[in-house]
């Protein structure tokens, strides 16, 4: 056999390296094995959204850059918003000609796997026009953003929701150490009360792991980084739904992204952990995630959460099996209690969701026969450790007070469904026998509450100090009471109208007002009272929800009952609680949505209450007047509190300008007062149905319905 011949470049038996020739493909498309077009971009980089690149030598060094970059940049003083706001621009962004993150070949095919398997029908092929239509009107508003926001963000282009979230760059969009900080402070003093699935201590220092492992050029920890994400939305869509409604959705929907990119690129969906469901669970409650991205909102519903918890076995968290398992000696005393808080929070939710109006009414997916979970020691948090394993008595405030008592009110609410979901699926009838035992349900864990979370003059002077010294709890009692007495309302209101007419009924109809009073004076209590709500109570959504739902209450009692001896009073009940509407939208730009979104509702049903009179067709006009006067887009979600108060965008019309006139101002909030005088005026000629009024009550809470 001929030997074969040796080329002359070989010296010592060393072949010389030839170069390879460079690719005419592109990255992106060598790697999923697609047709390139060799275009710059090529099409179907275009088409999925990504960063087209060709060679090869760029994208192995990105991480190193990336983090040497976002360790260079100057600090931010969040003091002085010129010099904040110079240094937030220089972060490092998504570049257009910019390679993904990948921080090892796993997580790079699980990535693709995500994107063309599992995520393929939800991710879209262009950006929203939702999204492109606030983006430009951020861009072309003359009005300067806040300058107190925690977050600097004017001039920044918020355009992560374009990308796709199991490739995109979280690094880019990570905020500077100490503004993640402070968005987490904000959060811990104004919003985590409400619910408090975290401890702060822990979650502080799972903060600084994400910042501490850059600086050493290694991995964060996708989760805590979904964690901090999640907290930043929350922050900052309160904090500036008091300046505006856009910047605060488009905040909120960025960061809401960003925490469903994080959860997607540490594969949550088959590997879920604690942090990433706290995560997922701030987002449920206390984010915009109506307005979510398809790709990522699937993670932030109900459904997803109770999945989720399931698969990590927090049902099972104090089965005999899984101590065995895990052995109970070796678990950690915060992890413990904090697989308890998630577990009873979603359960809590899921039955308060069961007792609301919608698609999820008179159902809930949490069955207390397939679960095995202690409740939550009643201690504050820095006393959780391995050795004090003790429930302080529900008569000693602590940091787990409210969380306790708000599930009493959970537990009570699924009874409610137990009870009564066969006649309301059936269409029958409940019996009115029946609505009276639940009532006593309410009125035996109403007065089982602690002195502490109590409203009359007694309790209140009794615990002034304790009020000044903890003032969460001086907020807690309020939200506690309004939620009891608002579904107390809620029992009792299919019979409120006939306990008007017939003798039987008498004491729906007694309850439903007492309740709605009650609702006012605590908005009232929560206003003048020390010490005051911080933010002002006027800017949570969902007690506004409540002062609506009261008001509506009364101004249908009036309509009803318009020739009483008391009516002039009534009338004047009513009054008042629009004046508490209209200050309310003077206060927060969502509020101000939100009460518009349950306006129109409540306008619909009353323009097609048959005003048969000259006058009620001049009320007619006045509120067709106001529809086109004030417009909205997107209601607000009320996250910081019940369940009830996020808005449905299926309510509202899609075609309406985004923000009112800014001539508008003092326009709506007076005319809204126009508006309930003249139905008041005009309450004798209102004709509407029983039927009718029922249908109207249940909107107005479809109006602000979470589907999550």
């Amino acid at each position: 056999m001929k030997r074969a011949v040796v080329p002359s470049d070989v010296v010592e038996g060393t072949r010389k390296r030839v170069r390879r020739q460079e690719p005419v493909s592109c990255e992106t498309c060598r790697r999923k094995k697609l047709k390139c077009n060799r275009q710059q971009p090529c099409s179907s980089c275009v088409t999925r959204r990504l960063a087209c690149i060709y060679g090869s030598s760029e994208g192995s060094h990105r991480t190193e850059r990336e983090s040497e970059q976002y360790s260079q940049s100057p600090p931010i003083e969040l003091g002085n918003p010129s010099k904040r706001q110079d240094a937030f621009n220089s972060l490092p962004s998504q570049a257009p000609d910019s390679q993904p993150l990948r921080y090892n070949r796993e997580s790079q095919m699980t990535a693709d796997w995500l994107e063309t398997i599992h995520m393929g029908d939800r991710v879209p092929t262009a950006t929203p026009k939702s999204l492109r239509d606030e983006l430009d009107e951020l861009r072309n508003n003359e009005k300067s953003f806040p300058s107190d926001t925690l977050l600097p963000i004017s001039g920044r282009s918020w355009t992560a929701s374009q990308e796709n979230p199991a490739t995109i760059s979280l690094l880019s969009y990570l905020p500077k150490e100490h503004e993640a900080i402070a968005l987490f402070r904000y959060y811990t003093d104004f919003i985590d009360y409400m619910y408090h699935i975290i401890f702060p201590k822990k979650v502080e220092q799972q903060i600084h792991g994400v910042y501490r492992a850059i600086e050493r050029k290694h991995p964060p920890d996708l989760n805590h980084m979904a964690l901090l994400f999640s907290i930043a939305a929350s922050s900052l869509y309160l904090q500036l739904s008091i300046e505006s409604s856009i910047y605060a959705g488009i905040c909120s929907r960025e960061f809401s992204f960003l925490t469903g990119a994080a959860l997607i690129q540490s594969y949550y969906s088959v590997n879920p952990t604690i942090s990433g469901i706290q995560a997922a669970t701030i987002i449920v409650h206390h984010a915009s995630n109506m307005s979510c991205h398809p790709s990522v909102s699937a993670l932030f519903s109900q459904g997803a959460l109770v999945s989720q918890a399931k698969n990590l076995k927090l049902h099972c968290t104090d089965s005999p099996r899984y101590r065995d398992l895990k052995g109970i000696s070796s678990v950690d005393a915060v992890e413990l209690e904090t697989r308890r808080r998630l577990w009873w929070d979603i359960a809590s939710y899921d039955w308060f969701l069961g007792f609301l109006s919608g698609p999820q009414e008179w159902t809930y997916m949490v069955n207390p026969e397939h679960m095995k979970v202690e409740l939550p020691l009643n201690v504050d948090d820095g006393m959780v450790d391995g050795s004090n394993r003790l429930s302080r008595p529900s008569s000693s405030p602590t940091d787990m007070s409210f969380f306790l008592e708000r599930l009493k009110l959970g537990i009570v609410c699924r009874e409610v469904i137990d009870a009564t979901s066969y006649e309301h699926l059936k269409g029958l009838e409940v019996s009115y026998d029946k609505i009276l035992k639940l009532d006593n349900k309410f009125r035996q864990a109403l007065s089982e509450i602690p002195e502490f979370f109590r409203l009359d003059p007694t309790s209140r002077r009794r615990f002034a100090s304790l009020y000044q010294k903890r003032p969460t709890l001086a907020w807690q009692r309020c939200l506690l009471q309004q939620g009891y007495f608002s579904r107390l309302c809620r029992l009792h209101r299919h019979y409120f109208i006939r306990g008007a007419r017939e003798p039987v009924f008498s004491y729906s109809h007694i309850v439903c007002l007492q309740s709605a009073r009650k609702v006012l004076a605590i908005k009232r209590i929560m206003d003048e009272d020390e010490p005051r709500f911080n933010p002002p109570s006027s800017v949570v959504w969902s007690v506004m929800h409540h002062v609506f739902m009261a008001a509506v209450i009364l101004l249908l009692d009036v309509c009803f009952n318009w020739d009483d001896i008391l009516a002039e009073k009534r009338k004047e009940e009513v009054l008042e609680a629009c004046r508490m509407l209209s200050n309310a939208q003077q206060s927060s730009s969502l509020v101000k949505e939100g009460i518009n979104a349950m306006m129109g509702v409540l306008q619909k049903h009353w323009q097609h209450g048959r005003l048969t009179t000259a006058t009620g067709q001049q009320t007619q006009s006045l509120l067709q007047l106001n529809t086109e006067a004030v417009s909205l887009r997107e209601p607000p979600h009320p996250a910081l509190s019940s369940p009830e108060t996020v808005p449905n965008s299926s309510t509202i019309k899609q075609d309406m300008p985004t923000d009112f006139p800014s001539n508008a101002t003092g326009v709506d909030e007076l005319q809204l007062e126009d508006i309930w005088s003249e139905m008041l005026d005009n309450s004798g000629n209102f004709a509407i149905e029983d039927t009718d009024w029922t249908g109207l009550l249940s909107e107005l809470t479809n109006a602000t319905l979470p589907y999550g």
